[in-house]
């Protein structure tokens, strides 16, 4: 029976040592839990500032400053515009020539509408051009030397068709008299 007593009492004590040891190890499982619970809500948290760190949008400035005040920079600048004043002159300058080359091309063509030129003819001519011009009186000698030049065109296209057609009749009266003598 002491055996029987004894062997009752290692085996509640196991019992308890086992229950013990389950309450220590589910202890020790809920730390554990707790732990890693506190280490994923860290995690979240590192997350969740992430993510608002990239949604919130980076505002970036550039400023550029240009000191007109240093002596380099202000003889550069008054250097470039001289140079563009200068190529500005010389473009204007070159274009006039071919105002007068249209304008001795135009008083040629008037000169040979008109068939001579006297010294006064040529006097009045520059006079519209040059001294005292006159855009009215050169846009209707324009228009007048246009008109007789085409003018001029249409009746030499017109005197080479009669040409042709002399050539053409005279062929025919040259084969019919030939057919007329067989």
């Amino acid at each position: 029976m002491e055996n029987n007593a004894i062997l009752e009492m290692l085996i509640e004590q196991n019992e308890l040592i086992q229950s013990l040891d389950k309450k220590t190890n589910q202890k020790l499982n809920i730390e554990k839990v707790e732990r890693l619970t506190d280490q994923i809500q860290t995690s979240i948290t590192k997350i969740d500032d992430a993510i608002e760190q990239t949604h919130q949008p980076v505002v970036k400035q550039h400023k550029f400053t240009i000191d007109i005040m240093s002596g380099g920079i202000v003889f550069i600048f008054i250097g470039m515009v001289i140079i563009i004043s200068a190529l500005s002159a010389g473009l204007y300058i070159a274009q006039q020539p071919n105002y007068d080359q249209r304008d001795n091309d135009l008083k040629y063509r008037y000169i040979k509408m008109k068939g001579e030129a006297t010294p006064k003819q040529i006097s009045e001519l520059e006079t519209i051009f040059e001294l005292n011009r006159d855009n009215a009186k050169i846009r209707q000698m324009h228009k007048n030397v246009g008109q007789y030049e085409e003018t001029i065109k249409r009746q030499l296209a017109l005197e080479e068709q009669a040409r042709l057609k002399q050539i053409e009749i005279k062929s025919l009266n040259h084969e019919a008299n030939s057919l007329k003598f067989k």
